[in-house]
């Protein structure tokens, strides 16, 4: 049965029941029951409507506490450039990680991967956080976009990507890990 944790995530009091997807021959067979897909994070708001997919669930966690800011209102030229943010760091980002963690992936598949990743870290580095001029990826405040970027950014020591290669992205990294916020999460996350 899903355990109910009640804390405090992202500067607002959010209600999870935490479900485990199982291993081994009874894999996931409640977990796809909810979602046929099998990706996470997923979301169910009223028992029927199923968020899957990080830019809708990240977007559906701000607006749970509009106070938090951690999106931009609705409506907005700024909500528009989060949801512009998320939808990049989904397909053109978060899509390259994939293949380096299967191992049945091809060795030249890998190596687009790398290679992609660099390219896009380069982007990041140069257009989206201007040289490092810029602290946050839409406007001058934490977003679910930087909470999903810096996700992201810690898959790298498990994929070979030494993050020292871009140190605009690491010092973002290092500056976002040391939010009382993400280290509240973090450990919210390592929890047993």
């Amino acid at each position: 049965p899903p355990r109910r944790k009640q804390t405090k995530v992202n500067a607002f009091e959010a209600d999870i029941r935490e479900h485990k997807v199982a291993t081994g021959p009874n894999k996931g067979k409640d977990f796809y029951a909810i979602n046929p897909k099998g990706n996470v994070p997923v979301v169910v708001i009223d028992g029927t409507t199923v968020l899957n997919e990080n830019a809708a669930t990240l977007q559906w966690i701000a607006d749970q506490n509009p106070a938090s800011e951690l999106a931009p209102a609705n409506g907005t030229p700024e909500r528009y450039l989060l949801q512009s943010k998320l939808s990049y760091l989904s397909s053109e980002v978060h899509g390259s990680f994939g293949p380096l963690f299967d191992p049945t992936s091809h060795d030249e598949v890998k190596k687009f991967c790398l290679n992609r990743i660099k390219l896009k870290f380069d982007f990041l580095s140069k257009e989206e956080l201007r040289n490092g001029s810029k602290k946050y990826l839409v406007g001058n405040k934490f977003t679910v976009a930087d909470s999903y970027l810096y996700i992201i950014l810690s898959w790298c020591k498990y994929v070979g990507v030494d993050l020292a290669d871009y140190p605009v992205l690491k010092k973002y990294y290092e500056d976002i890990a040391a939010l009382d916020l993400v280290k509240h999460a973090r450990g919210y996350t390592a929890a047993p």
